[in-house]
């Protein structure tokens, strides 16, 4: 799996030293939109209890102290902010009567191919949602396309639409993953299918450790979103359930296709044992038959071999001849019995 080997980067429970994490800010109504950059979460305090929509973006966890300072200002539980710090979450969603914290695994490709997981943190309060992303990657681009040219419905919509439409995003990523990991797994299968060799079998046991980690990010989504959509919290409105009802058709969509790789994934895998177990039987019999050819040749070399004076067709001159010319019809006979019982 050299170029298109499907690899994930595992789960950091401890952020890296990297750059300071860019904090934007986004906040609409139906008709005002702003857009610009944080550079002190003081900033957001006034679009805590703001008639608008406030969506607060986190590019990194690199700087924990800047989580912290975030945290107070829009008071955030302790518990919250230990488990945006701690990257090895499984997805989750949590009410904490004044905001749903929720945690979810984000799926891409790397330009070799590779598969890569990064936690995904969502606080959805009553007029904002903030997202916290491990790495400063941006697959939200679109949600903010659609909210800069009041695209759709999403500038009439509260913030509880908001976190579905970036839920959303995770799930069309994961659409994608499981789209080429269905690829590779065909690959596989032709290449197994031809001849097979040990490099195959390293690749279908890459690839199911993938398959482990994409059902570990995709499955547990369902209950998030199942959370969200039957949750008795004032923060997710009557008008965003169908939404959401939508949403999770998408998970479970997502997570079928996992299954079904690791079902096609299986089958390949079967193939390739079966293959190279017929290959060796094959060669066993080869070996048996030669063994069983030569048996009763080294039987015949051995009596002649043998030091006694008086031994028939030893004083002959034509005693070599008879036992050559005995050795050659029972190897010819042998070789018509095996083919005769369809062992060769």
């Amino acid at each position: 799996m050299a170029k298109t080997r499907l690899s994930r980067n595992r789960p950091r429970t401890t952020p890296l030293a990297r750059a300071k994490p860019r904090v934007t800010l986004i906040d609409y109504n139906v008709s005002a939109f702003t857009e610009r950059e944080v550079a002190n979460p003081a900033e957001c305090l006034p679009y805590r209890q703001a008639d608008s929509v406030t969506w607060i973006n986190v590019d990194g966890i690199g700087h924990p102290q800047l989580i912290h300072e975030l945290a107070q200002v829009m008071g955030f539980h302790a518990l919250t902010v230990e488990d945006m710090l701690n990257t090895d979450q499984r997805p989750k969603a949590e009410d904490y009567g004044e905001y749903i914290y929720v945690v979810a695994k984000m799926l891409d490709l790397n330009p070799h191919g590779e598969i890569t997981i990064e936690q995904l943190s969502l606080v959805i309060g009553s007029n904002y949602v903030i997202s916290i992303q491990e790495d400063p990657s941006d697959p939200f681009e679109p949600v903010r396309d659609r909210i800069r040219h009041a695209a759709g419905r999403i500038r009439a919509m509260g913030s509880d639409y908001l976190a579905t439409r970036l839920l959303g995003v995770l799930v069309d990523r994961a659409f994608a993953v499981t789209d080429r990991l269905g690829e590779r797994i065909e690959e596989l299968d032709d290449l197994v299918a031809g001849r097979e060799r040990p490099e195959e079998l390293r690749a279908m046991y890459q690839t199911k450790r993938e398959i482990i980690y994409l059902r570990k990010a995709v499955t547990p989504l369902r209950e998030v979103v199942a959370a969200l959509w039957h949750t008795e919290s004032a923060l997710i409105h009557d008008s965003t359930v169908p939404y959401l009802r939508d949403l999770y058709d998408h998970v479970v969509q997502a997570a079928e296709r996992v299954d079904t790789s690791r079902d096609l994934l299986s089958s390949v895998q079967d193939l390739y044992l079966t293959r190279v177990s017929n290959r060796t039987n094959t060669v066993m019999k080869i070996i048996a038959v030669f063994s069983s050819v030569f048996m009763p040749l080294t039987f015949i070399t051995g009596i002649f071999g043998m030091n006694f004076e008086f031994m028939p067709l030893i004083p002959k001159p034509w005693g070599f001849a008879i036992s050559a010319l005995s050795m050659l019809a029972i190897v010819g006979a042998m070789l018509w019995y095996f083919r005769r019982k369809r062992w060769l």
